[in-house]
C-alpha cells in the first residue's frame, strides 16, 4: 500500500500523543477521586451514586487498577506521559530520541510496576489512603509475600528496591552510572567551594 502523506502522517502522529495526554489526565482524575463506595469492579452496588469524577466507567477502572496495584497504579499515568513526552521529541527531531525496542521499555515498566507495588505492600502497610484493597493491592500482597518468605523481611526489600531501580532504567533509559558521576562531580564541586570560601 502507499504510504500516508507526511502531513496526514505528522496529524496521526500528534493525534495519538494528545489521546496519550488525556488518558493521563483521565487517569489521574479517576485515581484523585476514587470513593469505595462507588459501584466497581471488586464489589457491587447497583442503585448507589457515583461519586468518582469519571463516572461509572472511570470508577470501574479505578477500582480495578488500584485494588489489583494499590498507590502503585498511579505509575499508569507515569507511562502515558513517557509516550507523550517521547512522541514530542520525535515529532521535534530531538537528539534526546531514546532508540530502545519497545518491549524492553514496556518490560521495565511492567518490572518497576510490580516490584513498586510489592514494596508497598511490604513497607507501606499502614498507609492511610483509600484504596479498594490494601496498599500494594493483590498483586504486591502476593510477590511481597512470597519474596518476603523467600528472603526474609530485609532481603525482600532490599531485592525489591533493587528491581524498582532496575526497571527505571529499562522504562526511562536512565544510567545509574551517570548518577553516580554527576553526583560525584556535583559533591567535589561544592567541596571546592566550601574549601575556597574558607580560605
Amino acid at each position: 500500500a502507499a504510504p500516508l502523506p507526511a502531513k496526514l502522517a505528522s496529524l496521526l502522529r500528534e493525534a495519538r500523543w494528545l489521546a496519550l495526554a488525556a488518558l493521563a489526565g483521565y487517569l489521574l482524575l479517576i485515581f484523585l477521586t476514587f470513593d469505595r463506595a462507588d459501584p466497581g469492579w471488586s464489589h457491587s452496588a447497583a442503585y448507589a451514586p457515583t461519586h468518582n469524577a469519571g463516572g461509572r466507567a472511570g470508577a470501574w477502572l479505578a477500582d480495578v487498577l488500584l485494588y489489583l496495584f494499590g498507590v502503585s497504579a498511579y505509575w499508569w499515568v507515569f507511562l502515558c506521559l513517557m509516550g507523550v513526552a517521547w512522541g514530542y521529541r520525535r515529532l521535534e527531531r530531538s537528539a534526546l530520541i531514546d532508540h530502545r525496542p519497545l518491549a524492553i521499555a514496556l518490560g521495565g515498566f511492567a518490572l518497576l510496576l510490580v516490584a513498586s507495588a510489592s514494596l508497598e505492600a511490604l513497607r507501606l502497610h499502614s498507609l492511610r489512603v483509600e484504596l479498594p484493597l490494601a496498599p500494594g493491592g493483590l498483586i504486591g500482597d502476593a510477590v511481597s509475600g512470597f519474596v518476603a518468605g523467600l528472603l526474609g523481611f530485609t532481603g525482600a526489600t532490599l531485592v525489591l528496591l533493587t528491581l524498582v531501580a532496575v526497571g527505571w532504567s529499562l522504562l526511562t533509559g536512565l544510567s545509574w552510572l551517570a548518577v553516580a558521576e554527576a553526583t560525584g562531580a556535583a559533591l567535589e564541586s561544592t567541596a571546592d567551594l566550601a574549601r575556597r570560601a574558607w580560605e
